[in-house]
């Protein structure tokens, strides 16, 4: 049966809400298909989500798929890999709870908008931007790991990996494709992280 978890109070409740569906997610997607069906209790957040990847027309491989730069010392996780059979590739999925308001308004410092900070400095500092970059990069290390993609070639899988950035909240789902101008500066910007 479903549960709704509701907002959580205190400073730390969003945050403390998103933990709870991201790792009720990853131990569903991790488990494989008749996870889901088998589930004593879900998240209303967690089914939305479910629900908003497959009527994307996309099947989650696996959860939580660490990715990492030895160089650069940097190691994150990408929440959600996804099968896109439309495009037979891989979708890398950035899941966020809550953001509900507000997530293309620039930051304004003395009456001006907030520009991100170089190798981003064209674009507006807003929470989507943010998450934009997160993604640009979780997506990046992942198609840097060679063994990966030319397995994915020998599985007839497209290599171009793509990427999506997913916000659920109690009012539904929205996605927003990561664009090719992120693509193309993810390397700068896991420079400028370093």
């Amino acid at each position: 049966h479903i549960i709704d978890i509701g907002p959580e109070g205190g400073a730390k409740g969003g945050q403390t809400r998103g933990k709870k569906v991201d790792a009720q997610l990853t131990r569903l997607i991790n488990s494989g298909p008749s996870a889901f069906k088998n589930a004593n209790h879900v998240y209303n957040l967690t089914k939305m989500a479910l629900s908003a990847l497959s009527k994307r027309g996309l099947e989650p491989v696996c959860a939580q798929r660490v990715v990492v730069s030895e160089k650069h010392r940097i190691g994150t996780a990408a929440d959600i890999v996804a099968y896109s059979k439309k495009e037979n590739s891989l979708v890398i999925v950035e899941l966020k709870t809550g953001f509900d308001h507000g997530r293309k308004a620039a930051a304004e410092k003395n009456g001006v908008k907030c520009k991100m900070g170089k190798p981003l400095q064209k674009v507006n500092d807003c929470v989507v931007n943010r998450h934009l970059a997160q993604l640009a990069v979780t997506r990046h290390l992942f198609v840097q790991e060679k063994k990966t993609v030319t397995r994915l070639g020998e599985l007839g899988l497209e290599q171009d990996v793509k990427g999506l950035l997913l916000y659920v909240n109690d009012e539904g789902a929205e996605f927003y494709t990561l664009p090719d101008w992120w693509k193309k500066r993810s390397e700068k910007l896991l420079e400028a992280l370093a």
